[in-house]
Formats: structure tokens, sequence, C-alpha cells
């Protein structure tokens, strides 16, 4: 545990723990027993490297045939026709939380560490809110298999170490995330909905989403971690 006691160190505000530590099961599961290693080295191979952060909803590469990809859509989302794509780059700062009506399962490349929440903590009123001090942060070494079911609140993940860059698969169901191919009136929580299966509520401060269309629903402090250094 020397990765998360250094992380805590460095981020003595905020509480780090690990996703196997039976707290992280009111916002997912850590998948035991898959077999992720092809699938990792095959995408390491062709891990770009950025700056900034990358999300890619579907990877031809990535959705190649493999035992593991054929487990998880026949396992986890019940034969539904499933994407591969990942996430990857450089963040230090949770921005906004999204969610799906259906589960999403990150295999990380890197370790990383997850922010996360809870869709029944979000306040559907004539405004809609959701308090940034209800988040949790949790550490999850590279290999983990995590699965975040359609309650989950969760956005890009937080490299670990200064210089270094956060990576992750992500599986979803077909056709998340890519944008919506009509119009939707914006009442209840049609208001959050961003891309198809993508409910999405940000921080005021995060202006270019909201210039997208992000509901800047996210109230108090945005949350930013601080790297370890090595």
């Amino acid at each position: 545990m020397k990765v998360l006691d250094q992380l805590q160190d460095a981020n003595p505000t905020l509480d780090i723990h690990s996703v196997s530590d039976p707290c992280f099961d009111r916002y997912g599961r850590l998948l035991k027993g898959y077999e992720p290693h092809n699938v990792i080295a095959r995408a390491r191979g062709v891990l770009p490297r950025a700056e900034n952060v990358v999300y890619e909803p579907s990877v031809p590469t990535l959705e190649e045939p493999a035992d593991f990809n054929k487990v998880i859509e026949q396992k986890v989302f019940g034969g539904m026709p499933v994407q591969v794509g990942w996430c990857y780059g450089q963040n230090s700062r949770m921005g906004a939380l999204e969610y799906h009506k259906g589960s999403e399962v990150n295999v990380c490349l890197t370790d990383v560490i997850l922010l996360v929440g809870h869709v029944q903590d979000i306040t559907l009123d004539q405004e809609i809110t959701y308090d940034a001090s209800k988040v949790e942060a949790f550490y999850a070494p590279e290999g983990s298999v995590i699965e975040l079911p359609p309650w989950n609140l969760h956005f890009a993940p937080i490299h670990v170490r200064e210089g270094e860059q956060f990576a992750t698969l992500v599986y979803l169901p077909l056709r998340t995330n890519e944008p919506l191919p009509y119009e939707v009136e914006k009442i209840g929580e049609a208001r959050l909905l961003f891309a198809i299966n993508k409910w999405l509520i940000a921080h005021p401060d995060v202006e270019a989403l909201v210039e997208q269309g992000a509901y800047p629903g996210i109230t108090g402090d945005d949350i930013e971690v601080t790297p370890i250094s090595e």
C-alpha cells in the first residue's frame, strides 16, 4: 500500500481509499478472476501520449477479438453489444461527473485515482445540484478491472505520479457517448442528457463544458488531487 500511503500524504484533506476497500461497494465493484493481461499488452503497444484528457469511445484495435473482450461482453453486459475505447492523458481535477443507464467497465493500464459519487445524491428539483463534498476518492492499481454500475457518478481518472499519464480501457454499451441524433426538451433529468447514454453534471468553473451545454450543477469546491513524485 506504499503508493496509497504516498497519495494520502500528498493530499491530507482528501480521504483516499483502495478500490479493494469494502467502502467501494457503494460505487462499484472490483472484478476478480478475469485475465486482462493480453488486452492490456495490446493497448500499451499503441497507447499515445497526451498532456490533456483524451477519450475515444470506440477504437478498432481495442475491439479486435480477444478472450477477455468476449468474457466482459457475455458475463458483465449479458450479451449486449459493447464498444471498447480508452481514456488517457493527464488530469488532476474532478471537473464534472457523468452516469450511464448501463454499466461501464474500466481496465487500468496504469495506476489511477477515481473520483466517484452516487446518483441518489443528485438533487433533481427546479435546479439540479450535486454537492462535491459527497465525492469519494479511490486508488486503483494498474491491472485492476472495475465495474461502475448505472448509479455510479464518475468522469476522467486522475494520474498518480508527476509527469506520468493515466490510461484506462473503457467498455460501454454500444453507441454510448456518441452525439445525440435528436433534440431533447430540457425538462427534469433530461437537462443532464449530454450525449447518447450520457447524463452529465459539470462544475460551473469548467467553462469549456458549460459552453458545450453541460448543466453547471455541482456545488462546492472542485476537487484537485496532488500527484506523488518518485
